[in-house]
């Protein structure tokens, strides 16, 4: 019977060992490009459908990929006459992170999974199109040298709206006072800084998004504070636009947040279609890279100064606060009022300043990287 249970053990041990090994393998990229239309679609064959960040960066034209993958490819070949190079590396354990060095000056139209094909084989589509005519027709706003970068701070939920809630605390007084924190540590490193709001009111999302229109701001940054019914989930993580969630949790997230404004009798009536329409928008792709761009700046300082943040801590999905087609949006969460160490974080002033000095940090680094491309 005692050998019996030591092999069942060995034999559970082995399939375990089996299938995490299996999982989240990339099995090759490859290449099919379009030279009259230039274009480039670049797909990856995935053993599962792993969840992954695609962003590009104009300076030295990139466009990289975050995949869940434990994948150990060292290099890939470069078949595409657009690409100049192909690097990897991981960037965090099970993540890889897949550089491609583009020739020309592009921007991602769209990306998507394919089903499982015959051999059940996920493939993962992104679409490029190079040196499009119409790209010199929209030049992004960036802040010059000598001007004073402009920051608007968004405190989420208010009013009758109070977000999460656990053990008395609820998110809009969170939010709040992490906003005004904020701005007084940015006001002291010579930013110019608004609020979406001062006081515990409402304010609908779009207006929060006409308030950073009107402040003619360099940068929207909304501030939340989660809750999920997993309690063990903690940490900081930040989120921008696009027409598809980067998963199922994002999804839900996005939709919660979409659906605040009908406590207030808004009208959502437009919601849905607003994304897909400004997705479309030249400006909005540039401006999306550059919130990527601020979204990398971020999770590189909050790691660096020690900080919990979730597995896979860049996500995406359509944020009607986000949608502003010329200004760099990003939604932060601080962490989750569901988790109790989260909780004792977030409501004490000291180690709550730590997470925002942290922030301001981050904000440092990615307006020294902006005003660099001038």
């Amino acid at each position: 019977m005692l050998l019996f249970r030591i092999s069942l053990i060995f034999l559970v041990f082995i399939n375990i060992n089996l299938l995490f090994s299996l999982d989240y393998k990339l099995k090759n990229i490859r290449f099919s490009e379009n030279h009259k239309n230039k274009s480039l679609r670049i797909v990856l064959d995935l053993t599962h459908k792993a969840a992954y960040t695609v962003f590009s960066l104009n300076n030295n034209p990139r466009l990289v990929i975050d995949l869940e993958s434990k994948s150990d490819i060292k290099k890939f070949k470069n078949e595409s006459k657009f690409i100049k190079e192909i690097r990897s590396r991981k960037t965090e354990q099970n993540v890889m992170r897949i550089v491609f060095d583009i020739k020309s000056n592009f921007y991602i139209d769209r990306h998507f999974y394919l089903k499982k094909n015959e051999k059940n084989i996920f493939r993962l589509v992104i679409d490029l199109k190079i040196n499009n005519k119409n790209s010199a027709i929209y030049k992004e706003k960036r802040p010059s040298r000598d001007s004073q970068f402009i920051i608007t701070i968004d405190a989420g939920h208010g009013g009758i709206d109070p977000g999460a809630i656990n053990i008395g605390k609820k998110e809009k007084n969170i939010t709040l006072a992490a906003a005004k924190e904020l701005k007084r540590i940015l006001e002291k490193k010579n930013f110019k800084v608004f609020l979406t709001r001062k006081d515990d009111t409402f304010i609908s999302l779009r207006n929060r998004r006409n308030i950073a229109k009107k402040n003619n701001s360099d940068l929207f940054i909304s501030l939340h504070v989660d809750s999920l019914k997993k309690k063990t989930t903690r940490g900081t993580s930040i989120y921008t636009l696009s027409e598809k969630a980067s998963d199922s949790i994002t999804a839900k997230l996005a939709e919660r947040e979409n659906k605040v404004d009908l406590i207030a009798g808004v009208n959502l009536q437009d919601v849905d279609n607003e994304v897909a329409s400004i997705l479309l928008d030249l400006s909005r792709r540039e401006t999306k890279n550059s919130s990527s761009l601020f979204a990398e700046s971020y999770i590189k300082t909050v790691r660096k100064n020690g900080h919990r943040v979730l597995r896979r801590p860049h996500r995406h999905a359509g944020f009607a606060v986000l949608k502003s087609t010329d200004i760099p949006s990003v939604l932060i969460e601080l962490g989750f009022l569901s988790n109790v160490n989260d909780v004792k974080l977030l409501t004490n002033k000291k180690t709550r300043l730590r997470l925002l000095v942290s922030l301001a940090e981050a904000i440092e680094v990615y307006v020294n990287k902006r005003r660099s491309y001038n």
